[in-house]
This record gives structure tokens, C-alpha cells and sequence, in this order.
């Protein structure tokens, strides 16, 4: 912590004591004697507790701390009685009368200040970009999640969005866009999340390999609110996305 007293800066941590941006030297001992004082600063230290503090294994005279006050009045040009640093309390001890911790910067309040005042903007932009759930999936529906694929991202984005405009052909199943789900995978929303976030009932995963010419594609549904697999199988060819949009709405259908 840092001490702020006229024209004076005392760093406790590091000992130090300054005077503008010139370094005060003190003895190590008198250095002591002023981190106590100030760490009790407007309270009576009595004259045996600040010697056990300062000298916690020696046994030391009354005039040994009075030395180390003497010492330190002159360092801070505390010699008159008009408003000391050092306070003397009469056969009990001694006070720091006038130090305070250093005040936090203004910018550093500014900067607190702003972010209080934007925060609920910047939770309620997020709640409606992501969270608050459309009244065109209130009674549940699906997302196909970005396909799995040892090859260029290109087909395996071609393919999920290929998946997810036939699924919306099935009366009566929402289909949650291919953008909507690739925008919460960019900003760290796991799928599961998103579901659910979403009020969705399942999400459309799984994995696209190629063997020679044939694509071979596994799919699977999955409930988003307890994780269990619903249905799983694979497909192979080009229009493998048909033969799997058939297959999750025959299982949406049923729920």
C-alpha cells in the first residue's frame, strides 16, 4: 500500500519514502518505525507495542525509539508542534496524524464507471443475439451441426446446409438456420448450449469420409437436453443428406 502525506509517498511494501520523485533515504529501523505508525495511522500506538514491532527479538530501551521518532521528525521537517506528523501522547506512545492511502487514479474510476453503465447494454445485446429464443421455435426443433470431415471445410459446410434445407421441407419440424449455428460456434457457444439456449428439442451430428469415390456419411440424433443418442445410422453417396433428413423427421414425428 501506498501513503500519501503533504509533500511525502511512502511505498510499505518496499519500505521507501519519497519526497516528490526524490527517494528520502532512512535507516532501516527508522523505516520501521514509520510502517507501523502508518499502517495505525490515527490510533495511539503505545510505546511497548511499537518496540516488540520493531524489534521483535531484542531488548531495547525507551531511548532507542525515541531516537528513531527524533530521526524520523526531522526527516519529514516535523519539528514544530504546528501540525506534526508525528503526534507525541504522553506516557502512552505515539500517532501518524495526517496520512492516507493513495486515491485511485481518476481515469481508473472513469474507466470503472463506463463499463457499469455499459454492461447491462452490452448483456441485453447478447441476451437477444443469442439467447432469447424465436417464437417460430417455441415448440422445439432441430439444428444440424457442421458435419465432422477429414477433407476442406467447404464440403462439410455445403453438406450441413445441404441437410438442414431438406429437413426444412418436412411440415411442421423448425429448422434452425446454418448461419445462426455457425455464428454461436465463432463466439465459443458449445451446441449443446446453443439447443438449449434455443429450445430446441435435438441437433443433427455426425461425420463425412470418403473412400475412393464413395462418400460415406454416419449420422446421428441427438437430444439436446439429456445427450442420449436418438438414432443413429450411416449413408453413403452424394444425396446421403436425403436418405438422413428422411430418417430424423420419421424420429421428430414420434416425440
Amino acid at each position: 500500500m501506498i501513503f500519501e502525506f503533504g509533500p511525502f509517498r511512502c511505498d510499505s511494501e518496499q519500505r521507501l519514502l519519497f519526497r516528490g520523485d526524490e527517494r528520502v533515504p532512512l535507516v532501516p529501523k527508522a523505516a520501521e518505525t514509520l510502517q507501523v505508525l502508518l499502517e495505525r495511522r490515527g490510533k495511539v500506538v503505545e510505546k511497548a507495542e511499537l518496540m516488540k514491532l520493531v524489534w521483535p527479538d531484542t531488548t531495547v530501551e525507551d531511548v532507542g525509539l525515541a531516537r528513531n521518532i527524533s530521526l524520523l521528525r526531522k526527516t519529514l521537517g516535523d519539528d514544530s508542534d504546528e501540525n506534526p506528523y508525528i503526534e507525541t501522547i504522553p506516557r502512552r506512545g505515539y500517532r501518524f496524524v495526517a496520512a492516507s492511502p493513495e486515491p485511485e487514479p481518476a481515469s481508473a474510476k472513469r474507466r470503472w464507471n463506463w463499463w457499469w453503465l455499459a454492461a447491462p447494454a452490452l448483456a441485453g445485446l447478447l441476451y437477444f443475439q443469442f439467447f432469447l429464443p424465436s417464437t417460430f421455435l417455441a415448440g422445439g426443433g432441430v439444428a444440424v451441426v457442421p458435419f465432422a470431415c477429414a477433407c476442406t471445410e467447404d464440403i462439410s459446410a455445403v453438406f450441413s446446409d445441404s441437410l438442414s434445407d431438406e429437413l426444412s421441407k418436412i411440415s411442421g419440424l423448425a429448422v434452425v438456420a446454418p448461419s445462426t449455428v455457425r455464428r454461436h460456434q465463432r463466439v465459443g457457444v458449445s451446441m449443446g448450449l446453443m439447443g438449449r439456449l434455443l429450445g430446441l428439442d435435438a441437433l443433427v451430428e455426425g461425420t463425412i469420409q470418403y473412400t475412393g469415390d464413395t462418400v460415406q456419411v454416419s449420422a446421428r440424433l441427438v437430444d439436446v437436453h439429456t445427450g442420449r443418442i436418438l438414432w443413429a445410422d450411416r449413408f453413403s453417396g452424394s444425396d446421403a443428406y436425403r436418405g438422413i433428413a428422411v430418417e430424423v423427421g420419421r424420429r421428430m414425428a414420434k416425440r
